[in-house]
């Protein structure tokens, strides 16, 4: 099976080198790309928990000082794998969405104590930050990357999708989801697409691609990619 990705070869390096050993082919290419963000570097010492939704927010870190005494909360497997690479100690894996992730902690938050610090792009889905103030949970959120949409398209690409050659595309995000969706109607390959699957992150990244004619539309949680070929 031929499968694009739309994220970093970084953000993907586990889930990638498993589908390698299964026989798929992988090819990547990245709809927006990282941009670090220059900014103060963070105090971990001022907090006790830290939050990543995404491996960037730890690929992007300036400090990694004063790191070993905090709760590391992870979504998915890949994210915590970079986690503990960078130096982090106590993770815990909080399913694989921002839903399992509140559920998680709010059931184990102690919010006359916990003070938390989120590490983010500057492009989100959900309002982590405003969900946890009204439980009244004590949280800061710090931006460390943005994201840019690639237009350095190859050439090379545009021409498997417009030969069938591309079996399955998957998509982590709306902002990526719409920019896919110009890609597709600038270079007139939306009929070309009838035999491709499009696996996305969630219901509202797939309206974005609707109204393309897929084979198939899936959606998938991270971490459970290689569930969603089957």
């Amino acid at each position: 099976m031929r499968i694009l990705f739309t994220k970093s070869q970084n953000s993907s390096e586990n889930l990638i080198k498993q589908l390698l050993a299964k026989g798929h082919e992988v090819i990547i290419f990245p709809i927006l790309n990282i941009k670090p963000l220059l900014q103060n570097k963070i105090d971990f010492k001022d907090f006790n928990s830290v939050i990543f939704t995404s491996a960037n927010a730890i690929y992007n870190l300036e400090s990694r000082e004063n790191i070993e005494h905090l709760n590391c909360f992870c979504v998915g497997e890949q994210t915590a794998a970079v986690a503990k690479k960078f130096g982090f100690l106590n993770i815990q894996i909080t399913g694989n969405n921002y839903d399992q992730l509140k559920k998680y902690i709010f059931k184990s938050v102690d919010k006359s104590k916990d003070k938390f610090i989120y590490v983010r792009g500057g492009y989100i889905s959900n309002d982590l930050e405003g969900d946890f103030k009204k439980e009244g949970i004590f949280i800061k959120a710090f931006i460390n990357y943005t994201t840019e949409l690639n237009t350095q398209i190859d050439p090379k690409l545009i021409a498997d999708l417009k030969e069938k050659l591309i079996d399955v595309i998957f998509i982590y995000s709306k902002r990526a989801a719409g920019h896919l969706l110009k890609i597709i109607l600038n270079n007139k390959i939306q009929d070309d697409l009838v035999n491709c699957n499009l696996n996305c992150i969630s219901i509202n990244v797939a309206n974005t691609l609707k109204k393309i004619k897929w084979k198939k539309i899936k959606i998938f949680s991270i971490g459970a990619e290689e569930l969603s070929l089957n």
